[in-house]
């Protein structure tokens, strides 16, 4: 790997609200001795091109008024756009297709979640990525990439014992099913993909496959659902789903059990003017182990904390508990800059693999392909036994 630092150019498809977010992330002041650099380089809007010059310029992005490249057209984006990457936060439904035709243009991706509206359609772009492309895709999943869940997943899980339990929970009061025409319409929107499965459900089913160890042997044990109206549809609010990790005879993998809750409606002051920084009482996961146990507080999508009890193994142990609190914050911005660098460092590997290989082909890769395929697998059995559907449309392959 070269020593000078690479600066990853990227390309906007939707101009969203998470894409505000991950645009100034991906500006923030960065040390000299940094490997990665960030540039966004052109867009493509489906509204004027002075309404993007305007986007980019609230955001600080450099070469707003000139420099960065607009583009009227996706397609004209992908198949002439001098970018490394694009980044993809149109609304869900129409991740498959943006992400289907930036691969077979070659194009590096990185789709907000979830990646697809079901685990086919991810299947089918991981297939492509593979074998049509030499390109890398990823699920921006960035909650994975933090300094948090990375410490619970590499350090505090081998310590805990067995894993025997998981509660995880996101339920924030984005919609008020009372005034939900004065809700954005993607919230309430089933056409746009709305409901707090899609929504919610990946976060918290994410942080389940993390605490289960990551493994095909768990599987949905039940699926319940209360909707609201919003006045076109019903939009799945409420949401249970039962997770069970069946004992493998031939690893260390035990009986365990996950309970994952969401909901748009639920819970806290729905007047707060920023949903995520409503203090709760009841942390938004909660890890139980034979040895210890971690909750981590609210809001589960970017954990600064770990709270650790250890109990140990024996009576004795477990009257001499250990609490912690492992403070591990987001070292910049908002903390969607942590899987943009995760990108950007297999793009440049990927290269030198195309670079140094002459003429044979380098397949693409597929960055977190078993988890991300897993957690809509998950979603898919969930819908079906909740009764969540959408439009064949929007899930056909």
């Amino acid at each position: 790997m070269s020593s000078s630092p690479f600066t990853c150019r990227w390309a906007l498809l939707g101009l969203s609200s998470i894409a505000v977010t991950f645009v100034e992330d991906l500006l923030l002041e960065r040390e000299a001795s940094d490997p990665i650099r960030h540039e966004v380089v052109c867009v493509s809007t489906t509204g004027t091109v002075e309404r993007a010059r305007k986007w980019l310029a609230d955001r600080n992005v450099p070469g707003a008024d000139a420099a960065v490249k607009v583009y009227s057209s996706s397609d004209e984006m992908l198949a002439s756009g001098d970018f490394d990457v694009v980044y993809i936060s149109t609304p869900h439904p129409l991740h498959y297709q943006a992400a289907l035709a930036a691969l077979r243009h070659q194009r590096s991706v990185l789709v907000e979640k979830p990646a697809t509206m079901n685990r086919a359609q991810f299947l089918k772009l991981a297939d492509v990525a593979k074998t049509e492309s030499q390109a890398v895709l990823m699920e921006a999943m960035w909650t994975r990439y933090l300094p948090a869940t990375k410490h619970l997943q590499n350090e505090l899980l081998p310590r805990l014992g067995t894993v025997k339990r998981v509660f995880a929970d996101l339920s924030v009061p984005i919609v008020d099913p009372a005034a939900v025409s004065d809700t954005s319409a993607r919230l309430i929107d089933k056409q746009a993909g709305a409901g707090a499965m899609l929504d919610m459900g990946v976060y918290a089913l994410t942080w389940a496959d993390v605490a289960l160890g990551g493994t095909d042997a768990t599987k949905v044990a039940f699926a319940d659902s209360i909707p609201f109206a919003t006045g076109s549809a019903l939009i799945d609010d409420i949401n249970t789903v039962v997770l069970r990790r069946s004992a493998a005879a031939s690893s260390a993998d035990a009986a365990a059990v996950a309970i994952v809750t969401t909901s748009l409606s639920l819970a806290g002051a729905p007047c707060a003017a920023d949903k995520l920084a409503v203090e709760k009482v009841a942390p938004g996961v909660r890890i139980e182990g034979t040895l210890a146990q971690v909750s981590v507080p609210f809001p589960l999508i970017r954990p600064q904390e770990l709270h650790v009890e250890w109990y140990g193994d024996s009576d004795a142990h477990k009257a001499e508990a250990k609490k912690e609190v492992l403070s591990l914050p987001v070292a910049r911005g908002w903390g969607l800059w942590y899987q943009a660098d995760v990108i950007a460092e297999a793009i440049q590997a990927q290269r030198a693999a195309v670079s140094a290989s002459g003429d044979a082909k380098v397949p693409g890769k597929v960055i977190g392909e078993e988890e991300s395929a897993r957690i809509l697998g998950w979603m898919d059995a969930a819908r079906q036994s909740a009764d969540i559907a959408y439009d064949a449309a929007l899930e056909a392959v």
